[in-house]
């Protein structure tokens, strides 16, 4: 039910996907321009070297040896890994005031861009109420601006929080990976089992993720709580909304995965374009169609297409509108 009322929100606003590839856009313009201001020389003495070359090689043969079923490199690889791994680090103690310099430069990108696609999603998320409420079409830009002082308080607290958790996500998926290729005998399997549990882990992490913070930003938008009671308001889960959730946010991020994947060796790449911006429109759909769904509110999907909450069917459908 939440997955298919957020797709047919997703199509009947699917002119909202070009307004959010221009924004992704100039995120990505300004990221860049950060980047190669401050990641460039730090860079250059850095990963420009022979160790790191050696390892991006490694797992450019890596997946080759997978596609073409080659044994005999797969049952060296986590020795040949740990190896080239101990050279880059060896590599990198000879240069500790590049590595400062490069990782305090790369955690700033990254998180300046996170806050920025951050503040970009919330005002897209305000868009969507909008529709869901009254089915009301309200400017990207004016939108943006009259929300910024809420989005921006939000971002600050969010940004941290969740890139520290994709870490700790990513780190953990490296160790299972480690562990997967140590433990199982035959190289092959373990290589594939390596990957399909490390993905699937990674996948799992990311929906749980979204399930926690679901409700945060709907309060914030649709109810106009303070931050301090959105927080409270959004971690309230009965069992039945976390598993249902969950699963729709899992399914979601599998979807992505694979059309991403799937579209893009398909169209050399151009089809990103239009499946990364509908990516994230689809999860900002799921936010607000389960707050609206969970919440008993009832919302528009399309202009003739209206849901109602099964125990408020005798009211008036307009009661509870603003215009």
């Amino acid at each position: 039910m939440l997955f298919k009322n957020a797709f047919q929100l997703l199509v009947d606003n699917f002119k909202l996907n070009y307004k959010l590839l221009l924004y992704k856009a100039l995120v990505a313009i300004v990221t860049v321009a950060l980047a190669a201001a401050l990641l460039y020389a730090p860079l250059r003495g850095l990963f420009i070297s022979k160790p790191m070359e050696d390892l991006l090689t490694l797992f450019g043969e890596f997946f080759r040896a997978i596609t073409s079923g080659d044994v005999e490199f797969l049952g060296t690889f986590a020795e040949q890994l740990q190896a080239a791994i101990s050279a880059l680090l060896n590599h990198l103690q000879q240069n500790v005031s590049n590595i400062v310099l490069f990782f305090t430069g790369l955690i700033a990108v990254m998180l300046i861009s996170r806050f920025l696609d951050g503040i970009g999603n919330y005002t897209f998320g305000c868009l969507i109420d909008s529709r869901l409420s009254s089915y009301a079409s309200e400017p990207f830009a004016v939108t943006c601006i009259a929300n910024l002082g809420r989005s921006a308080l939000w971002q600050v607290i969010y940004v941290p929080v969740t890139f520290i958790y994709d870490i700790l996500s990513l780190a953990l998926c490296y160790l299972v990976f480690l562990i997967l290729l140590s433990v199982i005998t035959v190289a092959f399997l373990a290589s594939v089992a390596a990957l399909l549990f490390s993905v699937a882990l990674l996948l799992a992490a990311q929906a749980v993720k979204l399930t926690i913070f679901n409700d945060v930003v709907p309060s914030l938008v649709t109810e106009k709580m303070r931050l301090r009671d959105a927080l409270k308001n959004g971690f309230r889960f009965t069992k039945k909304k976390f598993g249902s959730l969950f699963s729709t946010y899992l399914v979601t991020a599998v979807l992505i995965l694979c059309v991403n994947v799937l579209f893009a060796l398909a169209s050399f790449g151009a089809a990103l374009l239009i499946t990364i911006p509908m990516s994230y429109l689809m999860l900002i759909c799921i936010q607000f169609v389960s707050y609206y769904h969970f919440g008993k509110k009832k919302y528009f999907l399309a202009e003739d297409v209206i849901v109602l909450p099964k125990e408020r069917t005798q009211e008036n459908f307009y009661d509870d509108f603003e215009v």
